[in-house]
């Protein structure tokens, strides 16, 4: 009987190979598309599982047709697998003869089946449209596909791809017949040395069982450094391959007894209702399947069951019990692994639950304090809060002698609105006014000082700067109505000035002098601002 061959091949030329393959007659070969994962950095693709996975089930060995990563040179760890490297994959389709002129005359070469996937390649690449366009077209006269006519569809994507770079485009037929070739020399290559690589297989099993303790101590060092559930799965599931040559190994996550989630390669519709089952029927750690060409193992931790271990089609029947004896003595372990895991999102979970009342509570306090800090009619600052505020700035003043300022504002016949509109207008008036006061920017520390009495402090504001600011902000009341529920309402000012001079020794002395002058600016008829020191009478009481 014909020997079995697996056929790796990266994906993009698995029509192209399948193709040839068919015209050759070689039913006995089976092709398997390994991902492709180009980049431009040398050793593009990925290629650790297609050349370290043992050949599936029903084939003799596999043959991995090996372009971007011919620079590897260690061999796979199973003897059954073989590797035919190339210089680059597109020398599957062609020779030197005909790649090495195009690539010199500035050709860019692609096949039908990467320009299946272009877009995804350039994304990969990091480039935007316009970077990738500047890149090719620096380093490509033009676009060239190496036509097989396996596919119909590649010069329309061929096409679409140089019309997004900016470049040129042309097709040239190569056919399949060297392809066919090739594969040809490289599969009957393999089976002239498929009967040696049996008997060192025999010599190979010997050794194994030394390499595969060896290997069981290293990956669950590896396990106690993982502190994801999945991930941790996912490292005893790989553990598990490894040791026991099976490549369907199907994990249950258990939580309070039951099957929460399957963790497999490839899910069987049985799978879900076969673990429960085996898992209601565990009394001892492990159960052997009914075909006793695999097992059930149970991982678990401090009598609590945390998931079950599915191992089958095992690739050497009789190794059985050794296999599961392995299992049972490295389940405890992985038990633990599963239990720190859970341990420490719950930790995680916490620690965020923690953070998120923190900052809760930060910004409750930040409300608070606001609400501590303000005035609840206007939303400017109140009393206390102004004269920590001030006594700041006041003494920063002071210390390197610059100019500072009060403003003090007092709303005239505040008394009659509230008596004629009532107090509920009167709040209305005073939010307008301070939204005024906002708007004129007189500065950023204003305060409702008491009543109908407004107040703001200037630093590094003279008293001609205090002045003008003052004239805004009585021009801006004058100007225009208060719209109120009542109706629009007339509403003006009288404002004081006092700046930092020679004599005031602390704010509360300046303060009273900008109360001074707006005292005086009510005596001088109200609707108008007086500076201390300057035009403002304070000689009477």
């Amino acid at each position: 009987m014909e020997e079995t061959l697996c056929l790796r091949v990266c994906s993009h030329f698995r029509q192209d190979v399948e193709t040839a393959l068919a015209t050759l007659g070689e039913e006995s070969v089976r092709v398997q598309a390994y991902p492709a994962v180009c980049t431009l950095s040398p050793g593009r693709c990925s290629l650790g599982d297609a050349r370290e996975t043992p050949p599936p089930e029903g084939s003799d060995g596999a043959l991995v047709l090996l372009g971007c990563d011919a620079a590897t040179r260690a061999p796979p760890p199973d003897p059954r697998v073989h590797l035919v490297k190339l210089d680059h994959c597109i020398h599957l389709l062609a020779g030197s003869d005909v790649l090495e002129p195009e690539i010199q005359a500035g050709a860019y070469l692609v096949t039908a089946g990467w320009l299946k996937r272009w877009r995804e390649h350039l994304h990969g690449m990091g480039f935007d449209r316009e970077t990738a366009g500047e890149f090719f077209r620096e380093c490509s006269r033009e676009l060239l596909l190496l036509d097989t006519g396996s596919d119909a569809h590649a010069f329309e994507e061929l096409e679409a791809m140089a019309q997004y770079l900016g470049l040129p485009c042309r097709s040239r037929y190569v056919g399949l017949d060297y392809l066919r070739l090739f594969l040809s020399g490289a599969i009957a290559k393999w089976r002239n040395l498929a009967a040696e690589a049996k008997t060192r297989e025999i010599l190979t099993q010997a050794n194994r069982k030394v390499a595969d303790y060896a290997m069981a101590f290293d990956l669950l060092v590896r396990l106690s450094h993982i502190t994801d559930e999945d991930a941790t799965i996912a490292a005893i599931q790989e553990l598990f391959a490894m040791l026991f040559g099976c490549i369907n190994l199907v994990y249950a996550q258990v939580e309070e007894g039951r099957v929460k989630e399957i963790f497999a390669a490839e899910e069987r519709p049985r799978d879900r209702l076969d673990l429960q089952q085996a898992l209601d029927a565990l009394h001892e750690g492990y159960l052997i399947m009914p075909s006793g060409n695999g097992f059930f193992l149970r991982i678990d931790y401090q009598d609590t069951v945390l998931g079950l271990m599915l191992v089958r089609e095992i690739p050497f029947p009789a190794y059985r019990d050794q296999y599961l004896n392995l299992g049972l003595a490295i389940s405890n372990l992985c038990g633990l692994a599963i239990s720190n895991a859970r341990t420490f999102v719950k930790l995680q979970e916490t620690e965020q639950s923690l953070r998120r009342e923190r900052d809760i509570n930060a910004r409750l306090f930040q409300q608070v304090r606001a609400l501590a800090d303000t005035d609840p009619f206007t939303e400017l600052l109140n009393r206390r809060r102004f004269s920590e505020l001030a006594e700041v700035e006041f003494a920063r003043a002071k210390r390197y002698s610059n100019p500072i300022a009060v403003i003090m504002l007092d709303i005239d016949h505040f008394k009659q609105v509230n008596d004629t509109y009532g107090h509920g207008v009167g709040d209305q008036v005073l939010k307008a006014i301070a939204e005024r006061l906002r708007a004129v920017r007189v500065s950023d520390i204003l305060a409702r000082y008491g009543g109908e009495e407004l107040v703001a402090l200037c630093p590094e504001t003279s008293a001609e700067e205090a002045e003008r600011l003052a004239e805004r902000l009585c021009l801006a009341l004058r100007e225009r109505d208060i719209e109120t529920t009542e109706g629009p309402i007339p509403i003006t000012a009288s404002i004081g000035v006092a700046t930092l001079e020679r004599g005031v020794e602390n704010l509360d002395a300046l303060i009273d002098r900008a109360d001074q002058a707006l005292y005086a600016a009510k005596s001088a008829g109200r609707n108008c601002v007086r500076v201390y020191g300057r035009n403002a009478d304070v000689s009477g009481p």
